[in-house]
């Protein structure tokens, strides 16, 4: 290691780094030796196992937990005199150096960016004399760009942007399969990635390869250096970070991260959590809603508009607010308490006693079974027959035998749809009309029947 992390030799850096970890990626818990129960069965619902399997993923078998004599020398040398509550209690074991939020963590805690793998205690292969990988390709090959593949045509993911040969194609389609066999959610790759990494790997063999290595392996090998990024979280070369931006947006070494902070660090069910990442993939693609007939219609209403703020369904609460007038997903201006159909809100933001006055007084107003007969000669066969998208959702909701339970369902159908290319009103109408026999069915609230059914 040619100098020590920052954080391994000022204090403020590593509690400031540690805080982050804290804060976005649950790090802890506080005294592992305790039983920790509810901790460790959030990070099980987060991750899909049992508490008692979560209990197994420890910083110390993480993939981006550094051990390395170097490492170690760090941090023996570095910070000596900064114990606080969590570096003063035994239980949290060894010390090792967090490659994703830059502190040094204890073996015996961990978060929710672990990934499987680690730790890692060899140091990193010394280059060889006369195999410097920055050695310039001869000037017969420094090549930028071509009639079939443009100078910048690897600045994106998508898979039309580069032409490739049948040979190439077909090996990185073969690497594609491969590895999403083995990937766990969120870090699966697609051909777009591949083909975009490749590219860039064979531009720079112009200016930067082994000698010995040919374009093509030189470009190989950069794919393979990608998907062990991709699937441990971790690079070879710690200096390898020129793709980090065709990473998914979940993965903690993507550039584009800082688009879900606030959902990986939001106090969000998995199920809200996924259609907040599910928006913020639609909003990535095709850019932020608009009021217009040119994108999707974000329902936007003012504060003078929204007649649940005092319930705390307001922009403020939402995990896309971003201060001022900013949405992260509406390109409009916003209020702190104005509100849109793809609000979504946090544990805790939500006044649950004043919803239930807010639904008694809507109950007091009309009797539902009869507004549920007038509603259901109402539902139409097309969305152009409702005068917004907001009215067919709640039209929906209101006729489904969930009521409004369902709302949440339906927009959840609705982008399910609006990602696989199909029409979504059509997926809410018959998620609506068929409840727990529809393709959405896992969407729905769950009851005694559903869950029978």
């Amino acid at each position: 290691m040619a100098q020590c992390p920052p954080a391994t030799q000022d204090i403020v850096i590593n509690l400031d780094n540690r805080k982050k970890a804290i804060d976005q990626a649950m790090y802890g818990p506080l005294n592992p030796g305790e039983p920790n129960e509810e901790y460790w069965s959030k990070l099980g619902q987060e991750w899909n196992v049992s508490a008692e399997e979560a209990k197994k993923q420890r910083c110390g078998n993480c993939a981006v937990f550094i051990q390395t004599p170097s490492m170690m020398d760090c941090i023996e040398t570095g910070l000596t005199d900064d114990a606080d509550e969590f570096d003063a209690i035994d239980e949290a074991g060894e010390l090792g150096y967090c490659e994703i939020f830059d502190f040094k963590c204890a073996s015996a805690r961990t978060c929710r960016a672990w990934v499987a793998g680690g730790p890692v205690t060899e140091e990193e292969p010394v280059v060889a004399a006369g195999s410097d990988p920055r050695t310039p390709a001869p000037k017969k090959d420094r090549i930028k760009g071509s009639k079939t593949n443009p100078k910048g045509s690897a600045s994106s993911g998508k898979s039309k942007a580069v032409k490739f040969s049948a040979k190439t194609e077909t090996a990185l389609k073969n690497k594609v399969k491969e590895h999403n066999e083995k990937a766990s959610e969120g870090r699966r790759a697609t051909l777009g990635m591949l083909k975009a990494v490749y590219r860039r790997g064979a531009g720079a063999f112009s200016t930067s390869h082994r000698p010995g290595k040919t374009r093509d392996q030189w470009a190989m090998a950069r794919v393979n250096a990608y998907l062990k990024l991709l699937r441990s979280g971790r690079p070879a070369n710690a200096a390898y970070t020129q793709d980090n931006d065709l990473l998914p947006a979940s993965h903690p070494r993507s550039t584009k991260k800082s688009n879900s902070a606030l959902v990986s660090g939001a106090a969000l069910v998995p199920e809200e959590r996924d259609l907040a990442e599910a928006i913020l993939e639609v909003v990535q693609k095709h850019g932020k809603f608009n009021e217009d007939e040119t994108g999707v219609w974000a329902g936007y209403s003012p504060a003078a508009e929204n007649e649940v703020k005092n319930i705390g369904v307001t922009c403020a609460n939402c995990v896309f607010y971003q201060g001022g007038d900013v949405c992260q997903i509406i390109s409009l201006p916003v209020e702190p308490e104005g509100k849109c159909r793809f609000a979504v809100i946090p544990e805790g933001k939500v006044n649950k006693d004043a919803v239930e006055e807010y639904m008694m007084q809507r109950e007091e107003e009309t009797s539902y079974a009869v507004y549920k007969d007038e509603l259901t000669s109402t539902v139409f066969d097309s969305i152009e027959d409702y005068y917004s998208t907001e009215h067919a959702l709640t039209t929906l909701s209101e006729v489904s035998d969930f009521s409004y339970d369902a709302h949440f369902a339906l927009r959840a159908a609705w982008i399910r749809a609006v990602k696989a290319g199909d029409d979504p009103y059509s997926r809410a109408k018959n998620l609506a009309e068929l409840g727990y026999a529809s393709l959405d069915a896992d969407l729905l609230p769950i009851t005694e029947k559903g869950a029978s059914s």
